[in-house]
């Protein structure tokens, strides 16, 4: 199997690998058959080096840069030729950085030829100088024009189930939040990671109640790591969830994870995440009901919920009842 792998600039700010992430899914479906990977500046050598102990024949490194200053000239090539060393029986290509491609130029005259302005558009600054000589009157098609891109902002979100049991989950963050997700998390089954500088101290007993019998071979469904997150926390992850009052962590973890295409849930920004997790009840052995807002009305679903569970919790409970009487 053959290997890509992007090298991109680390960035904490969210939403700054939105483009980058795009060019992993073509690349994803237009190179199938192919093992395409991202990662850092920071977290080169490590990522590298995991890859290269896979099952590849060969690696293709592309440095996601526009300048070919000392990234590109140096400190790339240096670990390039180090692990070219380590490994010698794998072929490691480093690919010019995306300045130096020749197509790259006519990509950048043609894309700003296209982005002319257009008078017409709602958004731009004859738009709204337009509208002020219109003493405020926006004619019919630039409203029809305006709701069109207010309603494409909102996009409902696909509601999933997901199988977790086996699968490493992380949770950044020690307080009352992080308990939460982690107690939801325990009866999928997930084998999940918290780490936080602090934690509350429900965390331990949690741990201690949910730890293995003595003489019984069984990973621990709960590891505590007291100390602040690092990107390498992130290795083997399936899933994260953020949960931190702290927004420069929060946005690197963020950004660290779609880094690596993983699955992120952020309790402080719901427009940031992949998902959120619907608030959820659960009624006998197969009757599972949840509510969502959207992630944006998060009080309101928590009125739904007791709505349902003082009013519906009898009948749902009979409707189970009879499932099993008619078995």
């Amino acid at each position: 199997m053959k290997a890509v792998l992007i090298i991109a600039h680390h960035c904490i700010l969210p939403g700054a690998y939105k483009g980058f992430e795009e060019i992993l899914d073509r690349l994803h479906h237009d190179m199938p058959g192919t093992r395409v990977a991202s990662t850092s500046l920071l977290d080169l050598e490590n990522d590298l080096r995991t890859l290269l102990r896979e099952d590849v024949e060969s690696v293709t490194l592309l440095p996601y840069l526009l300048l070919n200053g000392q990234h590109t000239k140096n400190d790339v090539p240096k670990v390039v030729a180090h692990l070219q060393a380590e490994f010698p029986q794998i072929p490691i290509t480093l690919l010019p950085c995306l300045g130096d491609w020749k197509e790259f130029s006519n990509m950048v005259v043609c894309g700003l030829r296209n982005a002319q302005i257009d008078e017409r558009t709602p958004t731009d600054a004859g738009y709204r100088r337009k509208t002020k000589e219109n003493n405020g009157v926006v004619e019919g098609n630039h409203l029809s024009s305006l709701v069109s891109r207010l309603s494409s902002k909102t996009s409902n979100l696909f509601s999933i189930e997901l199988n977790l049991e086996g699968r490493n989950v992380l949770v950044v963050g020690g307080g009352s939040i992080a308990l939460r997700k982690v107690k939801t998390l325990l009866p999928t089954g997930a084998r999940i990671t918290v780490v936080a500088p602090q934690f509350d101290p429900e965390f331990e007993t949690l741990r201690r109640k949910n730890e293995a019998p003595p003489f019984v071979y069984s990973l621990s469904p709960i590891v505590l790591i007291k100390r602040p997150y690092e990107s390498l926390d992130l290795r083997g992850i399936f899933m994260v969830f953020i949960c931190t009052d702290q927004p420069a962590v929060n946005a690197q973890v963020s950004n660290d994870a779609r880094a690596r295409r993983i699955l992120v849930n952020n309790a402080c920004d719901y427009r940031d995440g992949d998902f959120i997790v619907p608030a959820r009840m659960d009624f006998g052995e197969n009757i599972a009901v949840t509510v969502s807002t959207q992630g944006r009305a998060p009080s309101l679903a928590k009125k739904l919920k007791q709505k349902i569970q003082t009013e519906w919790a009898e009948g749902l409970t009979q409707v189970e009842r009879e499932y099993h009487e008619k078995k």
